[in-house]
């Protein structure tokens, strides 16, 4: 629970942070468009002021030149007929300006800027404002390079480049911190559970050797009494030893089976047939309580697995179903193929599952029941692990509980869609 609320928590402020992070690069870049727009225009104002102040008091014009730096790309002054009076080229002073725009600004004596393209391909920054001579009012036309405005914008672009690149290496070095923490997680139940079944293991051998066969001979004394004692309370007795006797070696069994470790050979099996057997077996126990049990499960699916086992699985699947379903309730049992894998489901229309056995439903010795020893399920589990398939259990859509067994499907001949694709295996 803490490394979830710590999980949880590092999320959140990762989110924040994130959110935060990414609202200040945004709302620096908005900026710097603007900040280079009042870059370009300071420096028009400022060089069509000196450049005023200077022309007032040469009529020749030729100091302008001197005033000029490197960031103006041409300067030009229009007189009200359009006769270029002025022009960083000297061989367009005096030819027509060939255009109308400084008009404009002539009439409404307003300032004028905007970005037009050259011949040449640069994109220049136009500044036209009205010019104040001696005698006349002309138009001072600037064309501006464009380098400081274009490296605001290129730092800032570098800024909100350099944040989400981070931003984008930060959660994906949090993603695999939690992966990592998760595999650890895993690998440590793994290991807790290698450790449980070892131990598991050596109760299953002392089972084996030291209650077993002492067990058998207290069934076999049991049976004994049953045969030779006359009907009566003493015979009761000794049915009574027995039928623990019974219910002691299937729990030693079931110990036994859950903690065996050895190689398993699969073969094809039809679910159908194994469900059939099952019901036969089954179906006394259901009448008892008025339970219907349908079963639809199709000839030709063919499974790969050890027929044994998988009657165990439905075994317990479908007794848990009779025992969890009401008096007169029914329990649904369906077979299909999707794709390389079979599933067989088993649904009844009990209580379900509660939360507090959801999530330890297939750990051993767990069971909401008076009496059991919490193995069943935890055996099935297994079985079907080993199997290379998969449980599940979770609500059943009318009510109830389903549990699902996913097993890998084969061809009716025996060959699976795997081992064709992958002969060695």
């Amino acid at each position: 629970m803490f490394r979830f609320i710590a999980v949880i928590l590092a999320i959140v402020t990762a989110a924040v942070l994130t959110g935060g992070l990414s609202w200040f690069a945004i709302r620096n870049y908005r900026s710097a468009a603007p900040i280079a727009e009042e870059i370009l225009r300071g420096l028009a104002l400022t060089t069509a002021t000196i450049m005023e102040e200077v022309a007032v008091n040469d009529t020749s014009l030729k100091s302008l030149n001197s005033l000029l730096t490197r960031e103006v790309a041409y300067a030009a002054i229009i007189a009200a007929n359009g006769t270029i009076i002025f022009h960083t080229n000297s061989d367009l002073t005096g030819s027509n300006v060939g255009d109308t725009r400084y008009q404009s600004v002539l009439q409404t004596g307003a300032l004028s800027e905007k970005r037009l393209q050259l011949g040449t391909g640069e994109t220049i920054y136009e500044f036209q404002t009205p010019l104040h001579l001696s005698s006349t009012t002309c138009i001072l036309r600037l064309a501006l390079h464009t380098w400081r405005a274009e490296e605001v914008m290129r730092r800032a672009r570098q800024g909100i480049t350099v944040i989400f690149s981070l931003l984008a290496v930060g959660w994906l070095l949090g993603l695999t911190v939690l992966w990592l923490l998760k595999r650890q997680a895993e690998q440590q139940r793994q290991a807790a559970q290698q450790k449980e079944l070892a131990r598991l293991g050596e109760v299953g051998a002392v089972l084996a050797h030291e209650v077993r066969n002492p067990l058998a001979g207290i069934k076999g004394y049991g049976q004994f009494l049953t045969e030779r004692l006359p009907e009566g309370k003493d015979r009761g007795f000794a049915q009574l030893i027995v039928n623990e006797a019974n219910h002691l070696q299937g729990l030693v069994n079931d110990i036994l089976l859950y903690t065996r470790t050895e190689s398993i050979s699969l073969i094809p099996c039809r679910p159908a047939i194994v469900a059939e057997s099952v019901l036969k077996l089954l179906t006394p126990q259901a009448q008892e309580r008025s339970v219907k049990i349908h079963c639809h499960i199709p000839n030709e699916l063919t499974v790969l697995c050890q027929e044994a086992g998988l009657r165990r699985v439905l075994l317990n699947l479908i007794t848990n179903a009779i025992q969890a379903s009401p008096d007169e309730g029914t329990i649904i049992v369906t077979g299909l193929r999707d794709g390389k894998w079979a599933e067989i489901n088993v649904a009844d229309n009990g209580p379900g599952i509660s939360a507090e056995m959801q999530s330890a439903l297939f750990e051993p010795f767990r069971t909401s029941k008076a009496r059991g020893a919490g193995l069943g399920l935890a055996i099935s589990k297994k079985i079907i692990d080993d199997y290379g398939g998969s449980i599940k259990a979770g609500p059943a859509p009318g009510g109830g509980a389903l549990f699902s067994v996913h097993l890998q499907a084969t061809k009716i001949d025996g060959v699976s869609d795997d081992q064709r694709t992958n002969p060695d295996r």
